[in-house]
């Protein structure tokens, strides 16, 4: 496990230095402060990336996101919070939001029917945007750092969790909130994430050769192939 915790802060530090070229970059290109929403993200996330001084960041998320331990007491005083969800974007579709960002949400939603409702308010949103997810392709399940685990049907997830410990919890929990655990998390492949961002260009981060997650960016986050 602690291999895996290592190469995952590598696959961060790496989708940190990408996300903050693109921000550089719509900076630039606007020649003024960002207005963005980071749609199911933690204040947490841009403390251990940076938060550029020329980006005003709102953070949407559900109420009970913000009881949780990744926020900070207002350390960050150029981050705002606000209670929405990623099915429902609408109030943000007012042509002030420069970009979206998602980072690890979208396969949390909920089932595929919602997973497709969040992608089409995630892309309606703003003119830029930039979306992760983990790659259900890879062979470690990343909530619980297992291997293989996410490519069995649910019920045996169920079964598997309450006796093998795992990332984040031991073998402690029964079978019902393992499988309320194991239905959170629903991890998309790259043909599936190519559907739902059909028009965005399609980044694989990729470990041995298997690809571990997939990003979607569109707007000025995708970089210019001729440096440009």
């Amino acid at each position: 496990m602690e291999t895996y915790d290592a190469v995952s802060r590598w696959f961060r530090d790496r989708r940190k230095k990408r996300l903050l070229d693109g921000l550089s970059r719509l900076h630039d290109i606007l020649g003024r402060d960002l207005e963005v929403i980071d749609v199911g993200g933690v204040e947490g996330f841009w403390e251990v990336t940076g938060c550029p001084p020329f980006a005003n960041i709102t953070i949407l998320n559900l109420p009970e996101a913000f009881e949780k331990p990744y926020w900070f007491n207002n350390r960050m005083p150029k981050i705002r919070k606000k209670v929405g969800s990623a099915l429902d974007l609408s109030m943000w579709r007012n042509g002030r939001t420069d970009l979206v960002i998602s980072n690890s949400v979208i396969e949390h939603v909920g089932d595929w029917a919602k997973i497709e409702i969040a992608a089409r308010e995630l892309r309606g949103v703003a003119p830029n945007g930039w979306v992760q997810t983990p790659a259900f392709s890879f062979p470690i399940e990343p909530h619980f750092a297992l291997p293989f685990i996410h490519w069995f049907a649910a019920p045996i997830r169920a079964k598997i969790l309450p006796i093998v410990p795992h990332h984040g919890a031991g073998a402690s929990c029964d079978v019902g909130r393992a499988r309320h655990a194991v239905e959170e998390n629903n991890l998309l492949s790259a043909a599936e994430f190519r559907f739902l961002f059909r028009d965005a260009m399609i980044h694989r981060e990729r470990f041995l050769g298997l690809t571990k997650s997939l990003i979607a960016t569109w707007g000025a986050m995708t970089p210019d192939p001729t440096g440009n």
